[in-house]
């Protein structure tokens, strides 16, 4: 048994004036016109988020996080990926995202490594100005979004960071 689907070309054509004059405004003459309607495109995320979840980065100033850490009921174990030991606030963990002689392949295995020893830790990447930032194979986001787990990024000024929602914590 064959179908065939044949439409009439009035058929057709009183669809799409339909869908033009949905899109499309007349003008006086008779004519299409496109309504011009300003796009308003923001630099930054337009809402914060509440949590860091996992597979969704936040991003926060080193001062932002520390305080809303605090204000979780049980804080989580914390490390920073990040060029040098000495930039870790006190209690967090150190991974190197930078080491001489060590090609982005070692550094992203040695990250990988941390997942897995620590399931319910949370990462912190530095990407604050001044901070050589981790050198890895798989780009950045598609990495930290590939680790289900909560990461916060430090960055200098995160309001103004657009790669990332910043992390507010309701009050």
């Amino acid at each position: 048994m064959k179908v065939s689907l044949v439409f009439s070309q009035f058929h057709l054509y009183s669809e799409m004036r339909t869908f033009l004059r949905e899109v499309q405004t007349r003008a006086g003459t008779g004519m299409f016109m496109r309504k011009k309607q300003p796009l308003t495109v923001e630099a930054t995320w337009r809402y914060p988020l509440p949590m860091p979840m996992p597979g969704q980065p936040v991003c926060a100033t080193e001062f932002e996080a520390v305080s809303q850490l605090e204000r979780l009921p049980k804080p989580p174990r914390m490390f920073l990926w990040t060029d040098t030991e000495r930039k870790c606030p006190e209690d967090w963990g150190f991974i190197a995202s930078v080491r001489q002689g060590i090609p982005p392949q070692g550094i992203e295995a040695e990250l990988l490594a941390w997942a897995d020893q620590y399931r319910n830790a949370w990462l912190a990447v530095d990407l604050r100005d001044g901070v050589i930032p981790p050198s890895t194979v798989t780009p950045m986001e598609e990495l930290l979004s590939s680790l289900k787990r909560p990461v916060i990024i430090l960055v200098s000024r995160s309001p103004e960071h657009e790669d990332w929602p910043q992390w507010v914590l309701p009050a």
